[in-house]
């Protein structure tokens, strides 16, 4: 196998469009080195490799849709939370159920499913990437959460947290404005 066509494998490191743009110019500059340098030695084909792994996974990155990749990571985080949320209140009404139960307490244990239901639920949408009902979704875990708030004052923080926090960052994340990339896939 020949030097160049060796090299132009390891040009597939790079994102189409960046080789669509730019590759032959880098097989003529390849050609270049080829003939001032020695082919045949570790050295050469050391700082070639090292010269790709260094830049192509940053090209690789930029062309990839870095925010898509972070919607679908906080989507699965989002169900995660969600069931973990309905495991919660379970377990807070297994808890509450060996003492006395009021309406309140009942209230706000099935406003915490509601709302850990609706984070579900939104958390599904995102994935599906239907936005709208993603952030309908969250609104409404968000209100559920706060009325539950009120209703029952002794909620852990972490419940705040995940109740409040969750929903307002994948809010402003959803409605956040996104610039084109740069790169575009050939």
């Amino acid at each position: 196998m020949s030097a160049e066509r060796i090299y132009r494998l390891l040009l597939r490191a790079y994102p189409p469009a960046f080789r669509a743009k730019y590759g032959r110019e880098m097989v003529l500059l390849f050609r270049d080195q080829c003939r001032d340098g020695d082919v045949r030695t570790l050295g050469f084909w050391a700082a070639v490799i090292w010269d790709i792994a260094r830049s192509a996974p940053a090209l690789r990155a930029e062309a990839t849709r870095t925010v898509e990749v972070i919607m679908k990571l906080a989507a699965i985080l989002t169900v995660l939370l969600g069931v973990l949320g309905i495991v919660n209140a379970v377990v807070e009404w297994v808890a509450g159920s060996k003492g006395a139960i009021d309406g309140t307490y009942v209230l706000a244990i099935v406003l915490g499913v509601l709302a850990s239901v609706l984070l579900l639920g939104a958390g599904v949408a995102i994935m599906l990437g239907r936005q709208q009902a993603a952030r309908l979704a969250l609104v409404a875990s968000l209100v559920s959460v706060a009325v539950a708030r009120l209703l029952f004052p002794w909620m852990s923080i972490l419940s705040q947290l995940i109740g409040f926090g969750l929903p307002v960052g994948l809010l402003i994340v959803l409605y956040w404005p996104r610039r084109p990339s740069a790169v575009r896939p050939a």
